[in-house]
């Protein structure tokens, strides 16, 4: 089994990353690499901050790792009794929140969020109306068995 590890870790694509560092003030003046690495990179700016507190704490493949007071607050929000919110939905949306860029993000070479991707129904009707989105299309998340 070992073996099968080390091999997926040698076979993974190397990236050229080019870097212009001032030696002076220690800064990069200057960063050039492949599109698929800088759309990974920013693609971390979509993240809500509850996915990272969530991912750095069960996916550490050595130890759960701390992400300062945003670990605190999220394993707070997770121990909170039901009773201070409004319902189970409103506790899921904080500690598994949405990622506003999903649909842009999911052909990322790496895709570390774990949230379950959005489904989307219509309403088999042609002329129904929602009264609370005003439309036929509703989204929502699978619902769990």
């Amino acid at each position: 089994m070992a073996d099968s590890a080390i091999k997926s870790v040698e076979e993974v694509d190397k990236i050229t990353l080019r870097v212009k560092v001032d030696k002076e003030s220690n800064k990069v003046l200057y960063a050039e690499a492949v599109k698929d690495f800088v759309d990974v990179l920013f693609s971390f700016l979509t993240l809500p901050l509850g996915t990272i507190a969530r991912l750095v704490a069960t996916e550490s493949n050595i130890e759960a790792v701390q992400f300062g007071s945003i670990s605190s607050l999220y394993q707070s929000v997770k121990d909170l009794d039901q009773q201070y919110l409004w319902n189970q939905t409103c506790k899921k949306m904080l500690l598994k929140p949405r990622n506003s860029t999903e649909t842009y993000c999911q052909k990322l070479n790496l895709n570390i969020d774990d949230t379950e991707p959005l489904q989307h129904f219509v309403c088999k009707y042609r002329n129904c109306i929602r009264k609370e989105t005003g439309n036929c299309l509703i989204i929502f998340r699978k619902p769990q068995h």
